[in-house]
């Protein structure tokens, strides 16, 4: 998925506090033509959006946070000073790790 449609979907994501209505206010777009599972694309923003960066990261198979700064090349004690709440990034480096993470295979 192109980041700018990405972009898109988790600030609507953002602005709603319930996954099913969330879903479902989406209807069918055109971007979803090109899609095997919109409604599982849907989730995953949704769910990415709401995830603290400890659930964020865990998406990711589990990786340590030694492996994950490593991976997304994030100085790991920023990493870790986020994860545990002694730093707030900024909403675009969440919403960018969380692209990553939506494409990490």
């Amino acid at each position: 998925m192109k980041f700018k449609l990405f972009k898109q979907l988790y600030s609507e994501a953002l602005e709603t506090n319930d996954l099913d209505m969330y879903v479902a206010e989406r209807g069918w777009q055109h971007w979803m033509d090109n899609r095997e599972k919109p409604a599982d694309d849907l989730t995953t923003i949704y769910k990415l959006a709401h995830a603290t960066l400890k659930q964020t990261r865990i998406k990711t198979g589990g990786l340590s946070q030694t492996n994950f700064s490593n991976q997304f090349a994030i100085p790991l004690r920023t990493w870790q000073d986020w994860e545990y709440g002694k730093r707030t990034p900024p909403i675009y480096v969440k919403l960018l790790v969380d692209y990553a993470v939506s494409n990490y295979e």
